[in-house]
């Protein structure tokens, strides 16, 4: 047989592109006597699969979108499955310490993202016969829920999925293929098709099934097989189930973490404690997620790798990564480019990046002002091939100028709280309010009362208060220049900088925006900020279902208010001596 000839598929450049191995025969039978024929020989192939914001273009064997949400168990249900025989359940949340999750992904030989976890105790006559926790893991492109129990000899006693979110591979629920896990432990090594067989289309589920089973099981040996934890089992908080939690009085918890170089915090009206436990815990999930999607300070980062390649070729973008660039586009656009996600290179100029502010010469401000342009970005939707299923629509991002960046800071705050108003609404919650660095959503109303109180912190007495008013169902942002200014001569500075001129604004002191939703009212508040109080509030006026209060600097020097017509009977100046005096369920600044 000749030597096979090797030919490329794909780009000339890609690392990914395929080959296919032609080997030519002599041959008769179903060919012409005599007649050279190809017997194409497919020896490696290996797709070109285009991953989100990847400027490759090529094949994938599924897009990551396609994919069905299959419930099994509620998390009670699950609860009742892995303790039949138990009398009480309670839980106990471990916060990991830095040295426990190094020893613990010692211990699996890989990283893990969480930094909690929420471990329910079977109790049966007072005496503990398994631990149990509900985790995630990633399957081919999406999360799937499930929870695994084990004995006090660290064997697992029974598992079972609770939400399967993949196209393919929903077979993992099944009994048969679970079965293969019980009585294992942190001794069996759990490898694919010797101790744990395979399902055929769903291998990665599979894989990372087994990964988590580790995980759970490492964890229930670290903190309770080894004697820490176990002196605490007898003062945990029981679960409530069904009609037990719906008869429970509703309390206010809170909690808060950091995300996004600032402090995300939560409150809700809740029955019990491990209810908002376990709800907090979704949220910050969902936080942490929108984190790695738009930071522009990680380098993995969805938005950090459209900054690396957007300026060299169309780059394929996340869907939902696009759709907050596009709402950003949308709000430069009604706000003439005063609202601008391209602001970056201007905000490294004058030194607010690494929190020592300078003054600039012009030419430093000129020598970038040309890439800070929000028309420099631009968005389109490509065909993305697909071997099995065809060609699908994507998006792509492109840099018009070399030097753009975008930076997500100015509505990614808004947005996060959006979407953890969303986990709030799929956990159940009827009352909360969430608190992301001046962005505000107001969800239902407290126990008893008809709304929430706001209060609008004075920009220049942090212990004093300019104001309140009450909403309901609605989201606030405040952008000022409360913290993030430097002064030099005398002079401040503002952080917030007009993208049209490259200086800091001046007058304005600080915009509220209060209008349906966080991403709006977020992106609003920093284009009226820089629009100024005319062009401002003139906005606000003509966009339905916006109000607005803003506080700038007469000719004397002195802050003044303006409110807009709706916001008039809702803003109340606030004239009393102390803060004490002021009712108020959280007090709002500028950020």
């Amino acid at each position: 047989m000749r030597k096979a000839n090797p030919v490329k598929i794909g780009s000339a450049n890609s690392p990914h592109a395929s080959y296919l191995f032609f080997i030519p025969i002599t041959g008769r039978g179903f060919l012409s006597n005599g007649v050279n024929a190809y017997l194409i020989l497919i020896l490696a192939l290996v797709f070109e699969i285009t991953l989100p914001c990847s400027a490759q273009v090529g094949f994938e064997e599924e897009p990551a979108n396609n994919y069905q949400i299959q419930v099994f168990l509620t998390e009670e249900q699950s609860l009742m499955k892995v303790f039949p025989d138990c009398d009480e359940v309670v839980y106990d949340e471990i916060i990991l310490t830095d040295e426990e999750k190094n020893r613990i992904q010692n211990r699996l030989g890989r990283r893990i993202f969480e930094e909690s976890f929420i471990v329910f105790v079977g109790i049966n006559s007072g005496e503990v016969v398994g631990y149990a926790i509900i985790t995630e893991e990633i399957g081919k492109f999406h999360p799937y829920t499930f929870i695994v129990s084990a004995n006090p000899k660290g064997k697992i006693r029974d598992i079972a999925i609770l939400v399967y979110r993949e196209s393919r591979g929903a077979e993992i629920a099944h009994k048969r293929f679970l079965y293969q896990f019980k009585g294992k432990s942190l001794k069996n090594p759990l490898r694919i098709n010797k101790d744990i067989i395979n399902i055929t289309g769903a291998t990665m589920s599979v894989v990372t099934m087994c990964s988590g089973v580790k995980k759970v099981l490492a964890v229930i040996d670290e903190f309770y097989l080894s004697g820490k934890r176990t002196d605490m089992i007898a003062s945990l908080e029981r679960v409530k189930f069904g009609v037990e939690e719906q008869k429970g009085e509703l309390t206010l918890f809170k909690k808060a973490t950091l995300s996004m170089g600032t402090t995300f915090e939560v409150s809700a009206y809740v029955s019990d404690k491990y209810k908002a436990e376990k709800v907090f815990n979704d949220v910050f999930k969902e936080i942490k997620r929108l984190d790695y999607l738009m930071s522009n300070y990680k380098e993995e980062s969805e938005l950090s790798k459209i900054n690396k390649n957007a300026a060299s070729e169309p780059t394929y973008c996340d869907d939902e990564l696009a759709y907050v660039i596009e709402q950003s586009l949308h709000y430069s656009n009604i706000t003439d480019g005063a609202f601008d996600i391209t602001i970056g290179p201007l905000m490294k100029k004058w030194g607010f990046f690494k929190g020592q502010g300078k003054i600039p010469g012009r030419e430093e401000l000129e020598s970038v002002l040309e890439s800070v342009s929000y028309k420099n970005i631009i968005i389109e939707e490509k065909v993305k091939k697909s071997f099995f299923r065809g060609p699908s629509i994507a998006k792509t991002v492109f840099f018009k100028n070399p030097d753009t960046q975008i930076d997500l800071g100015g509505i990614g705050k808004g947005y996060a709280v959006d979407m953890a108003i969303r986990v709030l609404k799929g956990n159940g919650i009827k009352s909360a309010l969430i608190n992301f660095a001046g962005n505000i959503y107001a969800y239902g109303t407290p126990p008893g009362k008809d709304s929430w109180i706001i209060g609008l912190q004075h920009p220049r007495k942090s212990e004093d208060l300019l104001g309140t008013f009450e909403i309901k169902d609605k989201a606030v942002s405040t952008s000022g220049d409360y913290e993030k200014f430097f002064t030099i001569n005398g002079e401040r500075y503002s952080h917030i900088i007009d993208p049209r001129t490259g200086n800091p604004v001046t007058g304005i002191v600080s915009v509220t925006i209060v209008t349906d939703n966080a991403t709006k009212a977020d992106a609003l508040s920093t284009g009226v900020f820089v629009l100024g109080l005319d062009k401002g509030m003139n906005l606000i006026e003509k966009l339905p279902d916006v109000e607005g209060v803003i506080i700038y600097e007469d000719i004397n020097s002195k802050l003044s208010i303006q409110t807009s017509s709706g916001m008039e009977a809702l803003f109340k100046i606030n004239i009393k001596e102390s803060l004490k005096d002021v009712e108020s369920d959280v007090i709002i600044t500028g950020s």
